[in-house]
């Protein structure tokens, strides 16, 4: 039986064990372990049903197309069970058999899981790197940026800017309104030209202020949309590679209990009695038949007989 801890997998990791089992390389490694030729050549078998044949050479696509046929595997989609059945001309043979492919279908489920893992893992991992660049990338935009603009923050010299010209613009309202004042009660005061001046040069300062941040090429307002934009890069940047390093912790933690394994229900056992061949079938199939041969010669003959006559 296939059993799958863990995520859920695709069955294909199931009839991918049950192949392997009936391959080639199965074959090949089980003849390693076992003496898979002796085990097909015993003297218990019969002319024509040992391997290899009287017709055949011994090479190993015919073991293996004899292979194939003492080895059947069913599978129910229903109750997910597999059952592996193996035939030899001895019990201890077919049941060393047994055990062997039990085991090769094991170490090869053991392979796909660590495969599985490795591809996840290496996957995740190349994920955070990628994000790691990126995050690295967006501060080098950062820094560059300020090297180049000769400002931390345009955000926080636009404050500035705008918190000086708050206080030029009350300076200013102040002025005029002492202007007006003065003109009012004083007019040939000596103080006018003064304040008059003072006016001028406030309206002068912010002016200048005021285009510091819009109005031209060298404002602030573009800088703070270009820095904005690399702070936005970065925030992204930020939350790819906490994402990014998420993933791979679960996929860690996937790889701990995410397993595809062979859990034996009912293990294989040596048979007490052969189950081929069936001798009492076999003796009254061929009874049947030469009835039957015998029966249909003697009314072929006697119709003859009956036509001559």
């Amino acid at each position: 039986m296939l059993q799958n801890s863990g995520i859920t997998r695709s069955q294909d990791d199931t009839f991918s064990a049950q192949e392997y089992i009936k391959s080639r390389d199965a074959l090949e490694l089980m003849s390693n372990a076992l003496p898979i030729r002796k085990y097909f050549a015993r003297p218990e078998a019969d002319f024509y049903s040992r391997f290899p044949a009287p017709w055949q050479s011994g090479l190993f696509e015919e073991l293996f197309k004899y292979y194939s046929s003492r080895v059947r595997i069913s599978h129910n989609d229903t109750t997910g069970i597999t059952v592996l059945k193996t035939s030899a001309f001895r019990p201890e043979d077919a049941f060393a058999m047994n055990k062997e492919l039990l085991q090769l279908g094991s170490d090869r489920l053991m392979k796909m899981n660590d495969r599985a893992r490795g591809d996840a893992i290496r996957f995740a991992t190349a994920e955070v790197a990628n994000a790691e660049q990126r995050m690295i990338d967006a501060q080098k935009a950062i820094t560059l940026f300020r090297n180049k603009e000769l400002m931390i923050d345009p955000g926080q010299n636009s404050t500035s800017l705008v918190e000086l010209m708050s206080r030029l613009s009350a300076d200013l309202a102040s002025a005029r309104a002492n202007l007006a004042e003065t003109r009012e009660t004083a007019p040939d005061s000596s103080a006018l030209p003064f304040i008059t001046s003072r006016i001028s040069a406030l309206e002068e300062q912010l002016k200048l202020e005021q285009a510091k941040i819009a109005g031209n090429d060298g404002s602030i307002a573009p800088r703070i949309a270009d820095y904005e934009a690399l702070i936005l890069q970065r925030e992204f940047s930020n939350k790819a590679l906490l994402s990014a390093l998420d993933s791979l912790k679960t996929a860690r933690a996937d790889a701990r209990r995410q397993q595809l394994y062979l859990e034996v229900i009912v293990p294989a056992n040596q048979p007490d009695k052969a189950e081929l061949p069936t001798e009492l079938k076999n003796i009254t199939i061929v009874l049947l038949v030469t009835s039957i041969g015998y029966l249909l010669g003697w009314l072929l003959l006697t119709a003859i007989r009956d036509h001559s006559n």
